[in-house]
């Protein structure tokens, strides 16, 4: 009974020590055992997974068109390939052409596979094509019509207007003749306009 008595004043007295020692104790075990295990768990999409930090393991980061983007953790000597199904697998819009996957990877690299571009004509090339039934008929057009004209807007368009009442447009250069219409304003708008 005395033996008791003197270990329950002793705790008593020294309890904050004593709390602090277990603390740094559990510490300590639980640091041996994570080395001693070697393994950490991490968050990759949202799943927690266990890796181990004595293999040898790179970090990769993909995006764009595959199924599962984010960072994986893989062999270091694996290929973009191994890393494509890793992730579950490109979308359907993803686009190879300027991907190499027999691309060896290395840590921190960040992957991109990018979406197939959705085919437009060329503006330009549609330009150059018009043929006469696509210009704006300077002679002839609506207000509305007019506006279509890069730079033309409703005071333009009401002085061409008011312009061809008492002439026409021989040329689609007769149209500098229209006040507020320069050298400028012709240029952008020359391509698009005829007087036929």
């Amino acid at each position: 009974m005395k033996i008791f008595n003197v270990v329950k004043n002793f705790v008593s007295y020294y309890k904050t020590y004593i709390l602090i020692l277990v603390i740094i104790f559990a510490s300590t075990i639980s640091i041996i055992y994570t080395n001693i295990n070697g393994k950490s768990r991490i968050v990759v999409n949202d799943n927690e997974l266990e890796i181990d930090d004595r293999d040898n393991k790179i970090a990769v980061y993909i995006t764009g068109e595959v199924v599962n983007p984010g960072v994986y953790y893989i062999d270091e000597n694996l290929r973009l390939d191994d890393l494509v199904k890793e992730c579950g697998g490109l979308t359907s819009q993803a686009d190879l052409s300027e991907i190499n996957l027999a691309e060896k990877l290395n840590d921190s690299d960040k992957i991109d596979i990018p979406k197939i571009a959705i085919e437009e004509e060329n503006e330009e090339d549609n330009i150059e094509n018009n043929d006469d039934n696509d210009l704006i008929n300077i002679n002839k057009a609506s207000k509305d019509e007019l506006k279509t004209l890069n730079g033309i807007g409703d005071t333009l368009a009401d002085n061409i207007i008011e312009y061809r009442k008492n002439n026409k447009f021989n040329t689609i250069e007769d149209i500098l003749e229209v006040n507020g219409i320069g050298e400028s304003k012709f240029e952008n708008i020359k391509e698009y306009i005829c007087v036929n």
